[in-house]
């Protein structure tokens, strides 16, 4: 799984053209963006230290030459917070456990309690490890409603967005949301590049998605937690939902999708709940 300090700078500086930043440009460029130098100017540090970072001579930095190229590339937040999980030394990192595959009865009954808000709870592989009724009508209703609970069967949205044609029809707008899938997917590889089911989630995806490997490469950085989607759904056509991504910590998150009350979008959603011959659980 690539997670390399000095490709992430590469691209990263490959992005960026100096009239952008306020350089001026003298003559013609044989590389794209900015050139080495110009990035180790900007950051304060040699130009031979940049080299070596870049071409990972030097595996690592510290913290504050970290930053100082972040501000010289002007990463967003989440690209700064990822540029310093992969240039940080191994030992000095947190060693998380993986998250368990089981959820506790509390967080069963918060999943419940829902109503006309889509929920499932997700580990950082975006495994679903639960769903309730409405996300499963949502998302995924050609599946079977007790998928999560078996480790054999268990979907990950990653996976369906890509992979499942029945998932990925959904999404009025399939191109952002499959950057956002990725974006986050980056994000998260630089905490736990030592995990090999996230390992072979990603290898899964590189060999049944020639768009996930070309957006893997381009190394875009995000960790999207909130917004809106845009669903077209064949039961009851087109809705606009805002979601949002709640920590449960320990591993594991809540993803929400909800409308605004009592407007059309969340009429159509009441709609879901209302038919029962769509899943095996019961309708509220």
């Amino acid at each position: 799984m690539e997670v390399d300090l000095g490709n992430y700078l590469r691209h990263m500086r490959e992005r960026i053209q100096p009239e952008d930043i306020g350089l001026v440009r003298r003559g013609s460029r044989r590389v794209p963006g900015l050139r080495r130098e110009e990035v180790a100017a900007l950051a304060g540090v040699s130009q031979p230290y940049y080299t070596r970072l870049e071409q990972s001579q030097v595996r690592h930095a510290s913290s504050s030459v970290l930053l100082s190229i972040a501000r010289a590339l002007e990463l967003s937040p989440d690209e700064q917070e990822y540029l310093l999980r992969i240039g940080t030394p191994e030992q000095a990192r947190k060693v998380r456990a993986a998250p368990p595959d089981r959820l506790d009865a509390r967080t069963r009954a918060l999943l419940s309690s829902l109503g006309n808000t889509a929920g499932a709870v997700l580990d950082y592989r975006c495994d679903i490890l639960a769903w309730n009724p409405l996300y499963h009508r949502l998302m995924a209703p050609h599946l079977d409603f007790g998928a999560p609970e078996d480790p054999a069967t268990r979907p990950n949205v990653i996976k369906l967005n890509f992979l499942d044609e029945n998932v990925r029809g959904l999404y009025d707008d399939w191109e952002t949301e499959s950057l956002h899938n990725v974006s986050y997917l980056r994000f998260i590889a630089a905490e736990h590049r030592d995990d090999p089911r996230f390992a072979e989630l990603v290898g899964e995806l590189t060999i049944g998605s020639r768009e996930f490997v070309d957006l893997w490469t381009d190394q875009h950085v995000a960790n999207c937690t909130d917004g809106v989607k845009v669903l077209n759904h064949p039961a009851v056509g087109c809705v606009e939902l805002m979601y949002q991504t709640a920590d449960l910590q320990g591993g594991h998150f809540l993803k929400l999708y909800f409308a605004e009350p009592d407007s059309p979008n969340d009429a159509r959603l009441r709609l879901l709940t209302m038919d029962p011959g769509m899943d095996g659980a019961p309708s509220r």
